[in-house]
């Protein structure tokens, strides 16, 4: 397993079957979580319910690798890939098994985005951070903060030179590197850190952790059509409590900077 940047530290729990990331924030609570422990698959919105506080409704969307933010309601919300409210009692959750998963909080307003190299080419990150300033024109950037979950690294996603040169156009050389057989590698949670410092976001916490190097996540290039999907949720911080029932916990070390190899 390769861990190449964590910048902040979460807890790693066994909660109600799930491999787990907590963390409590002042205006938010936030949960990243891989498989099922046993390895079973999941594929109803339904088993995402034990990862946030029970007395939450929990909002999600049919992910399409969009670029389109939803201002959110209990439920599904359709098509799109980013997810935005101020409601206290509504949990924000997207799916990935490789993309990035990024939490955002200003204020009383929370964002959920699922950024594949597609969203990030065609900044879907910068585009729901806007319409939460938009929407709640009272929090700006020097409140904002930004969660930056489990994706696949620099280690292992290798592409074509089509996709990296649509990823380079939106973000900066330095993340395209030539990888072992001489095909171009993305650094996708990079490219999400750089894109949110661009607007102004400053804030910025990464959970490096590869999907496709860790066994406790799904991944895409490793699992292919058998993938399950890794969750990020995200809640307003009046409700502060994880969900109950702790089976371990330990802190998650802090890991080399895998983005200068």
């Amino acid at each position: 397993m390769q861990e190449y940047n964590a910048g902040m530290s979460l807890d790693l729990q066994r909660r109600n079957g799930f491999w787990s990331w907590y963390e409590c924030s002042e205006n938010a609570g936030l949960c990243f979580a891989g498989k099922a422990v046993g390895g079973s698959r999941q594929a109803d919105h339904a088993e995402f319910q034990d990862l946030h506080p029970e007395n939450l409704e929990l909002a999600w969307l049919r992910q399409t690798h969009s670029t389109s933010v939803v201002d959110a309601g209990p439920g599904d919300n359709g098509s799109g890939d980013a997810l935005t409210t101020e409601q206290p009692d509504l949990a924000l959750a997207v799916v990935t098994a490789d993309c990035v998963p990024v939490l955002l909080s200003a204020g009383t307003r929370i964002a959920a985005v699922h950024a594949g190299w597609r969203g990030l080419a065609g900044r879907i990150i910068p585009a729901a951070v806007q319409q939460m300033w938009r929407l709640s024109p009272h929090h700006g950037s020097e409140e904002t903060t930004a969660w930056i979950g489990p994706a696949i690294g620099p280690c292992c996603y290798e592409v074509g030179e089509d996709v990296a040169a649509q990823v380079r156009a939106a973000s900066a050389p330095e993340f395209v590197k030539e990888g072992p057989r001489g095909r171009p590698h993305l650094d996708l949670p990079a490219v999400a850190r750089w894109q949110l410092q661009q607007i102004g976001v400053d804030d910025v916490r990464l959970l490096g952790i590869c999907t496709r190097c860790d066994e406790r996540l799904w991944s895409y290039r490793r699992d292919g059509a058998q993938a399950g999907r890794n969750a990020a949720v995200i809640w307003r911080a009046a409700i502060r409590d994880a969900p109950a029932e702790t089976h371990e916990a330990r802190a998650l070390e802090p890991a080399a900077d895998h983005t200068r190899r």
